[in-house]
């Protein structure tokens, strides 16, 4: 993930970017795993198509199912083998060769409709679909944002995402306001109760953070926020989300068909913080919370991310339709497709940055504790000195000895004797 045609805008206070993505397969990381391998998944444009069809047009099912032996070569069930890097990048076939009013009929629906479907360069009206070859190296939004130098608590804010002020997709104004950062930027000197609040440009939604616990990451102090996909039935702030205002989902679960124009539903991998009937619907999963949680942990003072991991998994609903042959004997169930992970670990010259500052606060934490302890023993000293004199000191007081008429005083100077007179004497001038 890049941010390039940084725009900077002093009057304003404001930083405008465009978030470029690229994709790329890492053998080290990946071991014995190779980008040629095989995998079966549910097919999803398969299923997002008849979905889309069941719901919007359910007249024309039989249409589909028509097209469907065409198009995907007879598919014998929902599911899809094919190679790594077909299903991510390089593009699934779709046959459409044939010359039947319902090949035909789908195939100029998919080109205009689906963005993420192109034409291959191989083959003649054979067109390609993928989850991300359309995304990769390509601008995907462009995100204006506060600086936060005329105010630090506006640093990161979003203010609009490709030249639009709100979202203006879900069912509230409260929900349609960009509320908090862009994700990777956060204001300095939050208090752990306000928790983190960003935009999700991936769900076209506010993601909220709250607060979990204080831990040590890479020697430091850090604090950790976790968040969720809220719960539609039972959170009012939550039911703006609702896809229509007679149907909300479960806890846990988000409906994405609005953002991505694609039938797709998101939860965080394996269910985990949803509904427990989604777990008993599909075998194998087991949602483990440090695997598989929306999490971010921050250093308290410049609330720089320390280690970042946004985790959703995307999901298509299934169930019998008898008007489609490979979908006639289903089961209801929330079926995932695959969840992936955006993650950032702070390193390098920023990670040192982050650790001088880390350090220094240390020292004058110290040089603070320091400083009031020799305060305390010159004060407590003081003290000491103070009460220790106070009991040795002996105060003899002076008496005054009335003078007679007959007293003088003398003084002898070099050896000689000098009269001075009495008060008495000082009367016969007068």
């Amino acid at each position: 993930k890049e941010k390039i045609n940084v725009i900077d805008n002093d009057a304003q206070d404001t930083l405008q970017y465009d978030s470029f993505d690229t994709y790329i397969f890492n053998k080290t990381l990946s071991g014995k795993l190779s980008d040629e391998d095989y995998v079966t998944i549910i097919h999803p444009l398969l299923v997002g198509i008849v979905n889309t069809v069941n719901a919007t047009s359910p007249a024309l099912l039989s249409i589909v199912n028509q097209a469907i032996n065409k198009l995907f070569k007879e598919p014998k069930s929902i599911y899809l083998t094919d190679k790594v890097k077909n299903i991510l990048f390089d593009g699934m076939e779709i046959n459409c060769r044939e010359n039947d009013f319902a090949s035909k009929a789908v195939c100029t629906q998919l080109k205009s409709q689906i963005s993420d479907i192109k034409e291959s360069t191989t083959q003649k009206n054979v067109l390609l679909y993928s989850l991300f070859g359309q995304r990769n190296a390509t601008i995907v939004d462009t995100i204006k944002i506060m600086r936060g130098i005329k105010n630090y608590r506006d640093l990161g804010r979003v203010l609009e995402v490709n030249g639009k002020s709100d979202i203006n997709l879900w069912g509230s104004e409260h929900c349609n306001r960009f509320k908090g950062t862009d994700g990777w930027i956060i204001p300095p000197l939050l208090k752990p109760e306000e928790g983190i609040r960003c935009y999700a440009t991936q769900l076209c939604r506010n993601i909220a953070l709250d607060y979990v616990e204080d831990e040590i990451i890479k020697g430091f102090n850090v604090r950790r926020y976790e968040g969720n996909l809220g719960d539609q039935q039972l959170v009012e702030a939550d039911k703006c989300y609702c896809p229509s205002p007679k149907r909300c989902l479960r806890k846990g679960v988000f409906d994405l068909s609005k953002c991505l124009g694609a039938p797709i539903i998101a939860s965080l991998p394996h269910f985990l913080y949803a509904d427990e009937i989604f777990l008993s619907q599909v075998r194998g999963l087991e949602p483990i919370k440090e695997n598989h949680v929306l999490a971010v942990t921050i250093d308290p003072i410049s609330s720089a991310p320390l280690s970042l991991r946004m985790r959703i998994q995307m999901n298509l609903e299934i169930g019998p339709n008898p008007k489609i042959t490979v979908m006639n004997n289903l089961t209801d169930a929330l079926h995932p497709i695959f969840w992936l992970e955006d993650s950032l670990d702070m390193e390098g010259p920023v990670l040192k940055k982050v650790s001088e500052i880390y350090v220094a606060i240390k020292v004058a934490n110290v040089l603070k504790w320091f400083a009031l302890a020799i305060f305390f023993v010159f004060f407590a000293f003081g003290i000491y000195l103070h009460f220790k004199n106070r009991k040795s000191a002996k105060i003899t007081p002076v008496q005054r000895r009335p003078a007679s008429d007959k007293d003088a005083f003398h003084k002898r100077t070099n050896g000689g004797q000098n009269n001075i007179m009495s008060g008495h004497e000082f009367d016969r001038y007068n």
